[in-house]
């Protein structure tokens, strides 16, 4: 079996703020004078369900009380993502869990953020896009401020809208926004049928006209769903070790990314928010190989799948798909040092 670090990987569905390096968010609660997140324990994250997960993600955000946080944020995550072996992310971004600490300034935190990810990508070579997202729970008004935020960076590494939250707030009232976002030339993003169900899903792809779906993962429970997404080829962003961890599935082997992909549904592999799940890409990767008997040709066809799904220019498909080609065909690349 191959390296599976070594393995040109493109992640597609990863949160920033819940990348940041267990010990940073000490270094921070320490510098700021208060607790970590009740959650975050000696060995790592512990947190009961959905909800709970909520909780603690926005206890986290709370911790990035200076605009160099961010900074430091984006320089770390290219560090780590390069240690992965993946020279290209799209990543979620949440401005509304920031703005109101620092006097609801809504570019400064993105714009912090943007710097330290062009600084990590001078100094590793990977390439992080952003996609801002309308967190519903938090309602219009900052739904409506988080797109203006990215139509604002759309030329500075913005290259989508993303919808989150709870999944239990209504998908119709921001279709006005993505409607915007569409115009403006960005791409669309949104979670969807992770907590929810299918009906998140079919509400999604009527209103939000998505180029992907966030997860996703719940159309199983309804064939003509699936037989809909394959129909359309729009493409899954999934992430297994996140959804057995907030208890969307009891476990890897009753997780349905093969049926999804053995009905004709585009699915990829991602991480979510890898420290808080105790797993980056190539782990997501080797639990893939473990849980469901994938070789190597079957771990390669998910990595040119989420290269064909990502929003890098032609050019750089083409480089990526050259290499993950190599890693099969032909003597892999050397696996990334640390």
């Amino acid at each position: 079996m191959r390296d599976l670090r070594a393995l040109p990987k493109v992640e597609l569905h990863i949160h920033l703020e819940g990348s940041a390096r267990l010990e940073t968010l000490r270094e921070l609660a320490e510098r700021n004078g208060v607790p970590v997140p009740a959650g975050l324990r000696s060995d790592g994250w512990r947190f009961a369900g959905s909800a709970d997960f909520i909780q603690q993600y926005v206890a986290l955000c709370t911790l990035m009380t200076e605009l160099e946080d961010f900074r430091r944020l984006g320089r770390e995550v290219c560090e780590d993502l390069a240690h992965e072996g993946v020279p290209y992310a799209e990543a979620v971004f949440s401005p509304s869990n920031h703005a109101a600490r620092f006097g609801d300034d809504w570019y400064g935190p993105i714009e912090a953020m943007l710097d330290g990810l062009a600084a990590g990508e001078r100094d590793t070579g990977v390439r992080v896009r952003l996609c801002p997202d309308i967190v519903r729970d938090l309602g219009m008004d900052q739904a409506e401020r988080t797109l203006e935020v990215a139509l604002k960076f759309a030329d500075r590494g913005v290259v989508a809208l993303n919808a989150a939250g709870s999944e239990r707030t209504s998908v119709e009232r921001f279709a006005p926004l993505f409607r915007k976002a569409h115009d403006a030339g960005l791409r669309s993003v949104p979670h969807a049928g992770e907590w929810a169900g299918p009906p998140s899903v079919w509400d999604t792809l009527r209103y939000y006209a998505p180029d992907r779906i966030g997860h996703g993962v719940r159309a199983i429970e309804d064939p003509r769903l699936v037989e809909e997404l394959a129909r359309r080829a729009i493409p899954l962003e999934v992430a297994p070790i996140s959804n057995v961890a907030t208890g969307v599935f009891p476990s890897l082997a009753e997780h349905p990314l093969l049926a999804l992909r053995d009905a004709g549904v585009v699915v990829t592999l991602n991480s979510d928010d890898p420290p808080m799940f105790g797993a980056w890409l190539t782990t997501v990767y080797e639990a893939a190989r473990e849980a469901w008997r994938l070789d190597d040709d079957a771990l390669a066809d998910l990595a040119r799948a989420s290269v064909r799904a990502s929003f890098a220019d032609t050019e750089s498909k083409d480089e990526l798909l050259r290499g993950i080609d190599a890693w099969v065909f032909g003597d892999p690349p050397v696996a990334p040092a640390g």
